[in-house]
């Protein structure tokens, strides 16, 4: 009797095994997509990274757009002009056929650049993008973001010029309107949730404008916003690759980068995919669905692990 309960008292004293590392549940997920997908995030309090084929490149789609605003502060902050620096709307400047908020607009409209910057980033307005990157300078764009030792992040021209590359002829050719790796992505927004780039006063109104997202479809989707008090800063991506597989077929785009802040937590999160095979236009969508479910697994290890070491 006595050596059985000593045989049960050690059984229960025994260690139990280490959890699954993070980042292994999150690959064999993330194995399971239909697509290549790469994600990267840190915990900001702590400095704890998880890394899925996060130094992998991506297209950005409209991500690139967080890299044009930083650039956009940049010039403002060096006096080349001013958020109320206005900007005339002509016909010509339209760009696709979409109908975001400047398409519908009349010709001979005056906005100012601070309009801009809200719908290029809250509305993905491919619009105000191209009037900004052409205010500012492609190029300069690129040279700002690998100042911070962003080396593979860039934009190759503005949007719907599709082929007709600024700079970077070749990656334009592959990647189409710009280029990152999750880790980079995940990387920048740190860097403007530490108020790092430009100062922090342009870094406070740079989150101001990102947590004006309207899209919620991937990473936002499926956190607690309202219950955990959630601030949530993204902006996200959506476009389809431009050169073929070796079968024809060419697949989704689509990526979502943020920083989220709620009480005794703050992390950056960055999450790409290419040539995903649901191209379907929902939210139902594989890619957003996959992400979403990703952007839930790292909060609750984060949320885990709050106050740790």
């Amino acid at each position: 009797m006595w050596t059985l309960l000593l045989a049960l008292g050690v059984a229960a004293a025994a260690p139990q095994a280490p959890a699954t590392p993070i980042s292994q549940v999150l690959t064999e997920r993330i194995a399971r997509f239909h697509g290549e997908l790469g994600l990267a995030a840190k915990n900001l309090a702590t400095g704890e990274s998880i890394a899925v084929s996060a130094d992998k490149r991506f297209p950005t789609a409209s991500l690139i757009k967080v890299a044009v605003m930083a650039e956009v502060f940049h010039q403002m902050a060096e006096g080349k002009f001013s958020a109320d620096a206005t900007v005339v709307l002509h016909a010509g400047d339209k760009a696709g056929d979409e109908t975001v908020p400047l398409n519908m607009l009349h010709e001979g409209a005056v906005l100012t650049v601070s309009d801009l910057l809200h719908l290029m980033i809250a509305y993905s307005d491919n619009t105000a993008t191209n009037l900004l990157v052409r205010r500012v300078g492609t190029a300069n764009v690129d040279r700002y973001i690998a100042s911070f030792g962003l080396k593979n992040t860039k934009i190759f021209r503005p949007t719907f010029r599709d082929g007709h590359a600024d700079v970077f002829p070749e990656e334009e050719r592959e990647f189409g309107l710009g280029m990152t790796t999750p880790e980079e992505m995940a990387r920048l927004f740190e860097l403007i949730a530490q108020r790092k780039v430009v100062d922090r006063s342009a870094c406070d109104r740079m989150l101001a404008l990102l947590r004006e997202q309207q899209d919620q479809a991937m990473i936002p989707r499926s956190l607690p916003l309202e219950a955990d008090k959630l601030a949530v800063a993204n902006k996200t991506g959506w476009d389809e690759e431009k050169l073929p597989d070796a079968k024809g077929f060419r697949g989704e785009i689509r990526s979502d980068a943020a920083y989220v802040e709620g009480p005794g937590l703050r992390y950056v999160i960055a999450i790409c995919v290419r040539r995903g095979a649901d191209t379907r236009a929902t939210v139902d969508n594989e890619a957003l669905t996959t992400g979403a479910e990703l952007s839930r697994m790292v909060y609750d290890y984060f949320k885990g692990r709050a106050g740790s070491p």
